[in-house]
């Protein structure tokens, strides 16, 4: 087929010649008089006016100055590490895994990998090293480099190159897995570092400049606009599920190019700043397509300091699982228990022993303000929280019950993995009978005493579910075998009877709100609602 079509094309251009030879020579015309014609009537382009392009002249000329800023600031970084054996690959010789495959959707940059070969390529066999690539900036005259976690992580060697073209070893100062962020060091002099700007006064629409290896091309400086703020994708968790709910998601998104291999460089301002840090795309290509997300320098700068100080990042911790307002099921919620606003938090879930339990938090209630100010989206509150050193105090305006009431107390220090949630273990005696509430999906009996008591609540107290339909409403909002409702509207369930009546067809019309614990400890809130 290749080579039909590498003739196809002579061919035509041969026969279209010979095309306008014949009409040429049919209407009397000669090369001669064409050219003598075409000369006389003739003309150049005209040259468009100074003043017409010096708008994007002067654009242009700002972008060259901050490619000349930046240039020796960003960095490639290139990484190896030892591929382990692997169990079922014979310790060696043999070809290792496939690499899975990536979701496409959420793409997380994979060094030196084409999506092609992300699917057929082996992975290195046992004893061989697996080699990567990414970016980073540097941010320090003593050598200190931000760039992303998962561009580093279980390197055993890390070498930077620099725009001058020097070759230095890397070492690891800090990695903060729940941001996708590190940081680096190397030992060098005469080293030019990039300074941050302030990604609170980025609008949408604001021109940005994105650097990087992408495709191992360094030196990349692409063109774009901040497209959204605040995004919230679940790309660090999907990867690393026992970190599920203590990620810190809040992407800036642009139409800056950003491709493999720009993981970790930065995201950058006309005045030559670092508003951001290249992260991850969404791609069915697994290239460019558009959308590019990375970390605002302020979320970035935090942690940094954080990494560079300590190794580490310590966090203030409420223990307890948030939603926005803007979720459409839970601003019906609101409103059916009578909150009239249009912003702040919901509680669904509380941990066992946790702070903000202990501090006075129910499921069910709205935080409206945290220490004066108003909640305006999840990202906030959690920032905030995130950065009160444990053992201080936050000061909570929450609505519950159609009134506003006022909380203070001290966070703690959030764990470094997410809990499990554990199945419930089976009762030794015999548990009573099933009853089934046909229009949520569930069937529910009594707890009898041992469950009682591992679950933390009194004898008779509480519903199990014992089963959940497929495909059902009680499926869909993520009620679970081995959960126990204890409460429906704030009244105690405690018989299959109560909260049949509780689950009528009139109230679930209205929406009900039911309260649950799960086999960890931990009180979370379903709210249900069928027309």
């Amino acid at each position: 087929m290749t080579k039909i079509k590498k003739l196809t094309l002579p061919a035509l251009l041969i026969a279209a010649v010979s095309v306008g030879s014949y009409f040429g020579a049919q209407s009397g015309l000669t090369p001669q008089s064409v050219n003598a014609q075409a000369t006389t009537t003739a003309k150049p382009t005209e040259p468009v006016a100074p003043q017409t392009a010096a708008p994007a002249t002067d654009l242009s000329r700002v972008f060259r100055t901050v490619h000349g800023v930046m240039k020796d600031a960003v960095v490639n970084i290139n990484t190896s590490r030892k591929v382990e054996p692997v169990a079922g690959t014979g310790g060696g010789g043999g070809p290792g895994r496939v690499l899975p495959r990536i979701p496409e959707e959420l793409r997380r940059f994979m060094p030196d990998l084409t999506p092609d070969e992300e699917e057929s390529t082996p992975a290195p066999r046992n004893g061989q090293r697996a080699l990567g690539t990414g970016s980073g900036v540097i941010v320090s005259a003593s050598g200190y480099i931000l760039t992303n976690n998962h561009v580093i992580e279980e390197a055993d060697t890390i070498t930077v190159r620099l725009d001058d073209g020097r070759e230095l070893t890397a070492k690891v100062i800090g990695t903060d897995p729940k941001t996708d962020l590190a940081v680096i060091k190397i030992e060098a002099d005469k080293l030019t570092y990039a300074k941050f700007g302030d990604s609170e006064n980025l609008e949408v629409g604001d021109w940005v400049l994105a650097f990087g290896s992408p495709f191992g091309f360094d030196q990349t400086m692409t063109q774009g606009i901040i497209s959204a703020k605040g995004r919230q994708v679940p790309i660090i968790a999907m990867n690393n599920p026992a970190l599920q709910g203590l990620t810190y998601e809040n992407f800036l998104q642009t139409d800056a190019a950003i491709n493999p291999g720009n993981s970790g460089g930065p995201l950058v301002n006309l005045r030559g700043e670092i508003v951001g840090i290249n992260t991850a795309i969404a791609s069915r290509s697994g290239a460019y397509n558009g959308i590019g997300f990375a970390i605002p320098s302020n979320d970035a700068k935090y942690i940094m300091d954080s990494l560079i100080k300590t190794g580490k990042v310590v966090r203030g911790y409420m223990g307890v699982g948030i939603v926005d307002l803007r979720d459409t099921r839970a601003k019906a919620e609101a409103k059916r228990y009578g909150f009239t606003g249009e912003t702040g938090v919901l509680v669904r879930e509380v941990m066992a022993d946790s702070p903000g339990g202990k501090g006075g938090l129910q499921l069910g209630d709205i935080i409206t303000h945290i220490n004066g100010k108003p909640v305006e989206t999840i990202n906030q509150l959690r920032n905030t929280v995130a950065r009160t050193a444990p053992g201080n105090k936050i000061d909570l305006k929450i609505f519950r019950d159609k009134k506003y009431l006022d909380l203070s107390f001290a966070v703690g220090t959030q764990p470094d993995t997410a809990t499990p949630v554990a199945a419930s273990n089976s009762s030794r005696t015999q548990p009573a009978r099933p009853v089934g509430l046909d229009d949520v999906g569930i069937q529910v009996r009594q707890l009898d005493a041992a469950q009682a008591q591992r679950y933390r609540l009194g004898e008779g107290k509480g519903l199990l579910i014992t089963n959940v339909e497929r495909d059902s409403l009680a499926a869909e909002l993520g009620l679970r075998v081995g959960d126990v409702i204890t409460r429906a509207d704030r009244q105690e369930v405690n018989t299959p009877q109560e909260l049949t009546a509780a689950l009528s067809k009139e109230k679930l019309a209205a929406g009900v709100r039911l309260e649950v614990r799960t086999a960890t400890g931990t009180d979370r809130s379903i709210y249900i609602e069928k027309k």
